[in-house]
Protein backbone atom coordinates (compact mmCIF):
# COMPACT_ATOMS: atom_id res chain seq x y z
CA UNK A 1 0.00 0.00 0.00
CA UNK A 2 1.10 3.60 -0.95
CA UNK A 3 0.89 5.67 2.10
CA UNK A 4 1.50 9.17 0.79
CA UNK A 5 0.23 10.12 -2.68
CA UNK A 6 0.32 13.21 -4.37
CA UNK A 7 2.03 16.59 -2.70
CA UNK A 8 3.40 14.09 -0.15
CA UNK A 9 -0.43 13.65 1.96
CA UNK A 10 -1.17 10.67 3.12
CA UNK A 11 -3.59 8.46 0.83
CA UNK A 12 -6.79 7.81 1.91
CA UNK A 13 -6.36 4.15 2.65
CA UNK A 14 -3.08 5.15 4.54
CA UNK A 15 -5.49 6.89 7.27
CA UNK A 16 -8.07 4.59 7.04
CA UNK A 17 -4.90 2.15 7.97
CA UNK A 18 -3.45 4.53 10.59
CA UNK A 19 -7.00 4.60 12.40
CA UNK A 20 -6.96 1.15 13.02
CA UNK A 21 -3.89 0.96 14.74
CA UNK A 22 -4.35 4.22 16.99
CA UNK A 23 -5.17 1.81 19.52
CA UNK A 24 -1.81 0.40 20.20
CA UNK A 25 -1.06 3.73 22.27
CA UNK A 26 -2.86 5.08 25.31
CA UNK A 27 -2.88 8.53 24.01
CA UNK A 28 -5.50 9.64 21.53
CA UNK A 29 -2.94 12.02 19.47
CA UNK A 30 -3.40 10.18 16.49
CA UNK A 31 -6.82 9.68 16.13
CA UNK A 32 -6.84 13.96 16.92
CA UNK A 33 -4.96 14.37 13.84
CA UNK A 34 -6.27 12.18 11.86
CA UNK A 35 -10.20 13.73 12.78
CA UNK A 36 -7.89 17.21 11.96
CA UNK A 37 -6.48 15.67 8.57
CA UNK A 38 -10.24 14.80 7.67
CA UNK A 39 -12.01 18.43 8.12
CA UNK A 40 -8.73 19.82 6.44
CA UNK A 41 -9.67 17.84 3.18
CA UNK A 42 -13.47 18.52 3.44
CA UNK A 43 -12.65 22.18 3.24
CA UNK A 44 -10.36 21.38 0.41
CA UNK A 45 -13.23 19.93 -0.99
CA UNK A 46 -15.51 22.71 0.13
CA UNK A 47 -12.64 25.23 -1.70
CA UNK A 48 -12.91 23.82 -5.01
CA UNK A 49 -16.71 23.72 -5.08
CA UNK A 50 -16.40 27.40 -4.02
CA UNK A 51 -14.10 27.90 -6.95
CA UNK A 52 -17.10 26.83 -9.81
CA UNK A 53 -20.09 28.49 -7.36
CA UNK A 54 -18.65 32.05 -6.85
CA UNK A 55 -16.48 33.05 -10.02
CA UNK A 56 -15.56 36.48 -9.03
CA UNK A 57 -14.63 35.33 -5.92
CA UNK A 58 -12.14 32.43 -7.49
CA UNK A 59 -8.65 34.00 -6.71
CA UNK A 60 -9.50 34.28 -3.04
CA UNK A 61 -10.98 30.75 -2.81
CA UNK A 62 -7.88 29.41 -4.70
CA UNK A 63 -5.87 30.81 -2.52
CA UNK A 64 -7.34 29.19 0.31
CA UNK A 65 -7.99 25.82 -1.59
CA UNK A 66 -3.61 26.34 -1.48
CA UNK A 67 -3.70 26.68 1.74
CA UNK A 68 -5.41 24.22 2.74
CA UNK A 69 -3.47 21.51 0.50
CA UNK A 70 -0.20 22.76 2.13
CA UNK A 71 -1.53 22.20 5.42
CA UNK A 72 -2.46 18.79 4.52
CA UNK A 73 0.78 17.98 3.72
CA UNK A 74 2.24 19.04 6.71
CA UNK A 75 -0.47 17.32 9.41
CA UNK A 76 0.43 14.16 6.90
CA UNK A 77 3.87 14.00 7.45
CA UNK A 78 3.36 14.96 11.22
CA UNK A 79 1.24 11.98 11.14
CA UNK A 80 3.28 9.68 9.13
CA UNK A 81 6.42 11.00 11.97
CA UNK A 82 4.27 10.21 14.76
CA UNK A 83 3.38 6.85 13.23
CA UNK A 84 6.75 5.73 12.96
CA UNK A 85 7.66 7.13 16.06
CA UNK A 86 4.90 4.63 17.66
CA UNK A 87 5.92 1.82 15.84
CA UNK A 88 2.87 2.03 12.92
CA UNK A 89 5.27 2.22 10.04
CA UNK A 90 8.78 1.24 9.25
CA UNK A 91 11.40 3.66 7.82
CA UNK A 92 10.42 2.15 4.51
CA UNK A 93 6.54 3.56 4.48
CA UNK A 94 4.99 0.13 4.94
CA UNK A 95 3.24 -0.45 7.71
CA UNK A 96 4.07 -2.79 10.52
CA UNK A 97 2.25 -6.11 11.32
CA UNK A 98 0.00 -5.84 14.61
CA UNK A 99 1.10 -8.79 17.21
CA UNK A 100 -1.69 -10.95 17.67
Amino acid sequence: MTIYGEGNRLTNEAILQLGEHTDMIECECPTHLIAILKKIRAFSEYSQTCIEKFPKDEKMHKWLLSASLNLDTLLSGTIGQLARHEGFINESNEFVARKS
